[in-house]
């Protein structure tokens, strides 16, 4: 498990993930956890993403994945379906480990 406060510092200062909103006092972005959604657990500081605080509220309130499922943008769900693609092909090259 990372912890990198730096890390979670400077995705404070990035636009959500979801709204591309900055933030504002009243509704600051946060660093999301996305790894162990439902769990109680952190996951490690590479699996965070930033969000507004209202919706990162929302998530825990809601159920994080069927918050996610409503709010992600077509080109961001695009954007990590390809990344995922491509990981897959990358491991298959690179054969069994």
């Amino acid at each position: 498990m990372i912890r990198d406060r730096a890390y979670l510092d400077w995705l404070r200062t990035q636009p959500c993930i979801i709204t591309g909103a900055r933030a504002r006092e009243d509704n600051p972005v946060e660093p999301c956890h996305i790894g162990t959604a439902g769990k109680a657990l952190k996951s490690s500081d590479d699996e965070a993403l930033p969000l507004l605080h209202s919706i990162h509220l929302r998530c825990h309130g809601e159920g994080e994945m069927s918050t996610l499922r409503q709010l992600i943008p077509d080109w961001l769900l695009r954007d990590a379906l390809r990344a995922y693609a491509r990981e897959m092909y990358r491991r298959q090259k690179d054969g069994p480990s």
